[in-house]
């Protein structure tokens, strides 16, 4: 039974802000994950950048040149993309030399199993069915796409695999474009509709038929436009139908690739079954996210209503008996200075808790990596677990260095705020020897008896309030 598969695989969503990393890839190998840079001598490119210094210059001047239409933005899905390959057992039986690259698959069918990768020293060693299988893969893929449409083609040895890349403007030559009411004047009718900020917009209103349709009008000439493209090429059948269409191909010309399972009944069951798994994967992952992030709001809605609080605070908040006992405004600044210095104590611990969060979430992704299982992003596979889990541990150790500092600076506004009330309380304590220096009262017996005090300093201040009523109040006492 051949065990050797076609991968043939589109990217259809390539935006405008994207070519530009997209180019420095393919280009420089910059963000390619594993790559030998000895053997990046050896790729192969049948469509490359002609001059250009980038790819996104080639991009846009291959659109102005050739005068084709397309919406201007960051958003624009501006390229498509394909990759083919097939697994290392197929390049090798070609002849292709492969070595052992010392690390194993940590996800997928073949998890715990060696990673090899091309051996190549010189051109030599590249098999001539390796590159008849390449040059057929581009020819098939060009004249689906048009090869006047592609801006890049090139194949990769210096990667653990060899495959090919493509990558293509999504031109056709007509569109189906809305038709808009108009008076009798032609201007379009609008409507009033509101937004999702609630507010008024005018749009304008499609034009019916007289079955309650909307009315279109195809328009002719060349435009950009990836949904139209896969529209003209089948629809969501058209990635089925090209993977039937390259399989009976590459088998004509002498490749003995599997399709894959093509019975409908068990294409639709495999392909339900590992959307069941991914979406389950997801599910589990969006929850351990959703526990984070809740612990992380509940930490920040307690931080809120703690500072909240503040103001309602017995101790920032003296009766008014008290305050007109101590007729001081210095009092006043120090209550406020205690305030933010509990809010900042308040706002550290805040951090420190979330950070704490994090660094659980980075050491579960460790654990993740040390034990095997899958770890991957929602595109791109981690090729190498032992740099993620150096990575990941830098970044815990970072955290831990950002904790250990807020956890300093904790103690710090802990220990400002026990100086202050220590001071706070030694001028209270003073103030009220005075007094009683003044009404000649044991001071020994002074602080048996606060409260005393306490009553003697009101009357003191009520008493005076009343001799000064009538006096200027443009000094201080």
């Amino acid at each position: 039974m051949n065990t050797n598969y076609q991968v043939v695989t589109f990217k259809n969503k390539i935006k405008s802000k994207d070519i530009g990393g997209l180019g420095v890839e393919l280009d420089q190998r910059k963000g390619s994950g594993y790559y030998d840079a000895s053997r990046t001598q050896f790729n192969i490119e049948y469509v490359g950048l002609d001059g250009h210094s980038t790819l996104s210059s080639k991009v846009y001047e291959t659109l102005y040149t050739r005068g084709i239409h397309f919406n201007k933005g960051d958003n624009t899905n501006i390229l498509n993309g394909c990759i083919i390959t097939s697994g290392p057992e197929f390049f090798r039986e070609q002849g292709l030399p492969m070595k052992d690259t010392g690390r194993t698959y940590v996800e997928g069918n073949h998890i715990g199993e060696p990673i090899f990768c091309p051996d190549i020293k010189s051109k030599e060693d590249i098999p001539e069915k390796t590159l008849e299988y390449f040059y057929e893969s581009y020819k098939f893929i060009a004249k689906i796409v048009g090869e006047e449409n592609i801006v890049y083609a090139g194949v990769h040895l210096d990667e653990d695999t060899p495959h090919m890349h493509i990558y293509f403007l999504p031109v056709v030559d007509h569109v189906k474009r809305k038709v808009f009411a108009t008076d009798e004047s032609g201007k379009r009718l609008t409507k009033e509709i509101y937004t999702k900020n609630n507010m008024i917009k005018n749009v304008p209103i499609q034009l019916k038929d007289e079955k309650g349709k909307n009315v279109y009008e195809i328009e002719y000439g060349k435009f950009l436009n990836s949904d139209e493209f896969w529209k003209q090429h089948g629809g969501k059948a058209s990635y089925a139908k090209i993977q039937d269409e390259y399989n009976e191909y590459i088998k004509s010309k002498g490749f003995d690739l599997d399709r894959g399972q093509v019975g409908a009944n068990k294409h639709h069951q495999d392909k339900a079954e590992h959307n069941i798994k991914v979406l389950n994967a997801e599910i589990e992952k969006l929850k351990q996210e959703l526990e984070q992030t809740k612990s992380i709001n509940e930490i920040e809605l307690k931080t809120k209503n703690d500072i909240k609080n503040i103001n309602d605070e017995e101790l920032f908040n003296p009766s008014k008996d008290f305050l007109k006992r101590y007729k001081d405004k210095d009092v006043e600044k120090l209550i406020d200075y205690s305030k933010d210095l509990k809010k900042e104590n308040i706002s550290a611990l805040n951090e420190v808790e979330k950070k704490s969060i994090e660094i659980k979430k980075l050491e579960n992704q460790v654990k993740q990596f040390k034990s095997g299982k899958s770890y991957k992003d929602k595109d791109q596979a981690i090729a190498d677990k032992d740099k993620i889990i150096a990575n990941q541990e830098k970044i815990i150790e970072e955290k831990d260095g950002i904790i250990e500092g807020l956890k300093s600076k904790v103690k710090e506004l802990e220990d400002k705020l026990t100086r202050f009330f220590e001071y706070f309380q030694d001028k209270l304590n003073s103030a009220y020897l005075a007094v009683a220096h003044l009404l000649h009262i044991d001071t020994d017996k002074y602080h048996l008896n606060e409260r005393l005090m306490e009553d003697k300093v009101y009357n003191i201040n009520k008493k005076h309030e009343k001799s000064t009523k009538d006096k200027s109040d443009d000094y201080e006492l």
